[in-house]
């Protein structure tokens, strides 16, 4: 059964049981309440081999000269030197250890993070990596299933099923790890935890476009001492880049330059590979003005919902907004879809109405794969999903609500 809040309404669809149905013990996986309007039998199934393939690709990375990792590991070699952020000794360290040169764009401090994977060789690092962020898209299923209210076991077939989790073993990335801490960050908010929730937006300044969403949800939501935690976590990740740049104190001069250079070539280098629609809209000629105003059209449009919704539900909602308007938010961001997808699925008294909410999430999740051949299909599916996704939470289409009990605790402070 899913593990309902105390302001949760109690809804029971075909293929779960009812609410006062006591959790048999062991590992079933029948047993598990399934929250759409199909069997469990097809449910699982479906589920489990989804998971499966989502897993089982990786196997192509070390052909492809494990993808994106190199960069990385590279990261990992040269931190604590100056070699990290000067992009023509950076590449020449790269072009040495025979390496395809690239730059290293997250703050300097990051590469700390990959300093573990860079004491061992390429592939064995490769591998240790890819261990660690499955572990991570098991963290975020357990975790997100707690937020949103879903049994534990199709949490973790919710976020190994949803591909784009996977892609970050698969192509050396790190969005796992920005998912499990942006649900660390949505879990403070949803306990009214300041701590807990400034600790994770602050941890996820490794890559600020992750963060930048979840910040201006504090600000909108005026989490002060969450921000003043942030702010501190601010300060030890700039302190941590100085360390890696061997000591140079001016070094968020030299990365905003890379930077500059760096987003422009890769977002237009990578249009069949976005998620966001400024990336579509520009990789496909229309002018930046244009795109741009888009984007700022989504976020006015979302800023009432992001002040009035339910915590758990506007967080989920930041981070799929992001995604929509991002200036550089590629295939392997999808992980952060996965929120709003849970929050859909969940027992959290809000939701889509039936059938259209099954639908909508089996036709995400089986589309959702494409990504891995969006450069063939010259466009990603995850593109669509996010815009269709974004779309549908602005607009309220198809939206259930229902009242929590008498002397539930308000929406915008829910118990734990």
């Amino acid at each position: 059964m899913p593990a309902q809040r105390p302001d949760a309404a109690v809804t029971t669809v075909r293929g779960s049981e009812p609410a006062s149905s006591p959790r048999r013990p062991g590992f079933r996986l029948l047993d598990a309440a399934v929250p759409l309007r199909i069997g469990r039998g097809r449910f699982w199934l479906c589920g489990i081999g989804l998971a499966i393939f989502s897993i089982v690709v990786i196997v192509g990375s070390p052909p492809c000269g494990f993808v994106d990792f190199p960069q990385f590991w590279a990261a990992g070699h040269t931190v604590g030197t100056q070699n990290l952020l000067d992009p023509a000794r950076h590449m020449d360290w790269q072009s040495a250890n025979g390496i395809r040169p690239g730059f290293f764009v997250y703050p300097a401090g990051s590469a700390w993070l990959f300093a573990p994977f860079a004491a061992v060789p390429l592939a064995v690092g490769f591998w240790l990596h890819a261990i660690v962020m499955t572990g991570l898209v098991a963290a975020a299923g357990i975790l997100g299933a707690r937020i949103y209210g879903l049994d534990r076991r199709v949490g973790l077939m919710a976020a190994f099923a949803w591909a784009p989790c996977m892609a970050s073993a698969i192509t050396g990335q790190n969005a796992a790890l920005g998912l499990v801490l942006s649900l660390v960050a949505i879990e403070g908010l949803r306990r009214d935890d300041d701590g807990l929730a400034g600790l994770g937006v602050g941890l996820l300044l490794y890559k600020p476009t992750l963060a930048a969403p979840l910040i201006g949800l504090l600000l909108l939501r005026r989490r002060r001492r969450a921000l003043l935690i942030v702010t501190a976590a601010a300060g030890a990740w700039y302190l941590a880049g100085v360390a890696a740049v061997a000591g140079d104190w001016s070094w968020p001069r030299q990365w905003l330059s890379v930077m500059g250079d760096y987003y422009a070539a890769d977002t237009a280098g990578n249009v069949v590979r976005t998620i966001s629609i400024p990336g579509l809209l520009q990789g496909h000629g229309v002018p930046s003005y244009v795109a741009w105003a888009v984007a700022l059209a989504v976020v006015a449009l979302a800023i009432p919902l992001l002040l009035r919704r339910p915590i758990a539900e506007a967080g989920a909602g930041a981070c799929l907004i992001a995604l929509a308007i991002s200036p550089h938010a590629l295939n392997y961001e999808g992980a952060l879809v996965l929120p709003i997808l849970m929050w859909a699925l969940g027992a959290t008294a809000t939701g889509i109405a039936e059938p259209a909410r099954t639908r909508l999430v089996v036709a995400a999740y089986l589309v959702a794969p494409e990504y891995l051949v969006s450069e063939t299909v010259g466009l990603s599916s995850l593109v669509v999903v996010t815009a269709v996704a974004a779309a549908i939470w602005i607009s309220g289409w198809r939206r259930v609500e229902t009242p929590p009990p008498a002397g539930a605790g308000a929406a915008t402070r829910e118990p734990a």
